[in-house]
């Protein structure tokens, strides 16, 4: 399957319906973008969530003991990864 597109003023390109039922792509999809010589090539990003639902329960759980303690800062993270540790 070969399309020719066109890159836009916005610097856009528009990827045809077709393609993208064939590729299983949507509205907020991610693509990573490899080059190789002269070619670019799309590739479908699927997105893992960082921490899993329990490791975020923990950490709801922590963060009501901690706040009995007083104020806890988390920033960034580092501080979350920190915590669940």
């Amino acid at each position: 399957m070969t399309h020719t597109l066109k890159v836009n003023a916005r610097n856009d390109i528009h990827l045809p319906a077709e393609l993208l039922r064939h590729l299983n792509l949507g509205e907020d999809k991610m693509l990573k973008a490899q080059f190789k010589g002269n070619v670019l090539i799309l590739v479908p990003v699927d997105l893992e969530p960082r921490y899993s639902a329990e490791a975020l329960e923990g950490l709801d759980r922590l963060h009501e003991e901690e706040k009995k303690k007083g104020w806890i800062r988390l920033e960034t993270n580092k501080d979350l990864d920190g915590l669940l540790k």
